[in-house]
């Protein structure tokens, strides 16, 4: 097309615009629609630049969907819940400036306006990471006045939450040690900040160590090569370790039905029973083809009929519905959620599973739940920990592998082949080509 034709508008009987319909089409769009009024934002990237914005010089690269967005304006962030966990707490934060992406220069944002389509970058925000939302914090405001009164509890619940950026799982973890105390402060920010930049490296400290996982020996070469390069940071890695996992291969159920737990902790007893059961939960294309690799899939929890009518919980509501609004359900979860970090042979995260409560009890009744509601959590935790202990033989472990290719002379091709053996490996084929064996 030479030029953007004019609007056509379609006419009634007597020749007049039907302007009702335009109006109608209008309403019917939904928020992130590119012709939607209200603003909507993905943080897909976060990098660091000294010299840029404030405080730690994060960048935020933001793909808008709808509406747009003025230099010095609020934002609304929004950073979607982990599995198990209830959603952090909106934030307001101020744009400090907007800046052009090309060709790697970075100029200021003409008009200092982006629009439905424009990926730009936003300087002066101080927590956002990769995979937030962003919306206007002036809409946010508005629509929960609107919906005051209705089924707003004040806690951002009604927001809009983008599904994000997924990160795998971390397969390879090292050990870190700073050879001065005044390095390991300088290790850790350095680390935190990598970490925001790459949602995909794991970082664990505790008072004697630092651990550092990643999706394998070359992801952490480049982290520990940054880390001499960009901070000036020569660290003491440790041998590598395997991420292994966890999972079951069969239906398994706690012994005997309700497993009680009867503690006293500091003169208070913590008292309550569950029934649970464990079942495998493998992709789809695991099952159809019995292939000996699988996708990593988190754990979950569902709660069934019995238990949620014994606990008052509704019966429509999701599971991750009922984290939020209960109490007791989200005490019952995440003890099951915490005892499945930790496997019955390895000790190592459960994963590919449906952990489902069948039933609940407690001697002092749903009022001796709600008011301590960790004996459930406790209960729960307890209930999962049995299960596996006396299941163990229906429980595998699971290691990370992967697909090489190896090119070397004729004359070690035996050598390697012995060596790939002794390691667990499996060749697939052999193929003799000049002087060359791949």
């Amino acid at each position: 097309l030479d030029r953007v034709p004019p609007a056509l508008h379609s006419l009634d009987g007597n020749g007049q615009k039907e302007a009702s319909r335009t109006l109608e089409k209008s309403e019917r769009r939904t928020l992130g629609h590119p012709l939607h009024p209200s603003f909507l934002a993905l943080a897909f990237k976060v990098v660091h630049m000294k010299g840029r914005g404030g405080g730690d010089g994060r960048v935020v690269f933001a793909r808008v969907y709808s509406g747009k967005l003025q230099d010095r304006e609020q934002l609304t962030v929004i950073t979607p819940p982990a599995p198990g966990e209830i959603a952090e707490k909106p934030r307001v934060e101020r744009v400090g400036g907007m800046l052009e992406l090309a060709g790697g220069r970075f100029d200021n944002v003409e008009g200092g306006v982006v629009k439905s389509g424009d990926v730009c970058a936003l300087v002066g925000l101080k927590t956002v990471i990769t995979g937030d939302t962003l919306m206007l914090a002036s809409e946010t405001s508005a629509n929960q006045k609107q919906r005051k009164g209705k089924s707003n509890n004040g806690n951002g619940q009604n927001l809009v939450c983008l599904a994000g950026v997924a990160s795998p799982k971390p397969v390879i973890t090292v050990r870190l040690e700073a050879e001065t105390s005044e390095e390991q402060s300088r290790l850790s920010e350095a680390l935190k900040l990598m970490s925001i930049e790459d949602p995909s490296l794991l970082i664990e400290e505790t008072d004697s160590t630092t651990l550092l996982s990643g999706l394998g020996e070359l992801h952490i070469e480049v982290t520990l090569d940054r880390l001499y390069r960009e901070y000036g940071l020569q660290v003491m890695v440790g041998p590598p370790s395997v991420a292994y996992r966890e999972t079951v291969k069969s239906e398994i159920e706690t012994p005997g039905g309700l497993v009680n737990y009867d503690r006293t902790i500091g003169g208070t007893r913590l008292q309550a029973a569950v029934h649970l059961v464990m079942r495998p939960n493998h992709s789809a294309d695991y099952c159809e083809t019995n292939n000996a690799c699988m996708l990593l899939n988190a754990p979950v929890v569902t709660v069934g009929p019995k238990a949620r009518e014994f606990l008052g919980l509704n019966q429509e509501l999701s599971e991750d519905e009922l984290l939020v609004k209960s109490n007791l359900a989200r005490a019952l979860i995440q003890g099951c959620l915490g005892a499945l970090k930790r496997g019955a042979l390895k000790s190592a995260e459960m994963t590919n599973l449906i952990c489902h409560i069948e039933d609940v009890d407690a001697e002092g009744g749903l009022a001796a739940l709600k008011a301590l509601p960790g004996a459930l959590q406790a209960a729960s935790a307890y209930a999962v920990a049995e299960c596996m202990k006396e299941n163990k033989t229906h429980c595998s472990v699971l290691e990370p592998t992967m697909s090489v290719e190896i090119t070397l002379p004729n004359d070690m091709v035996g050598s390697v082949l012995s060596d790939l053996n002794s390691r667990r490996g499996t060749v697939g084929e052999v193929i003799v080509g000049e002087d060359m064996y791949s």
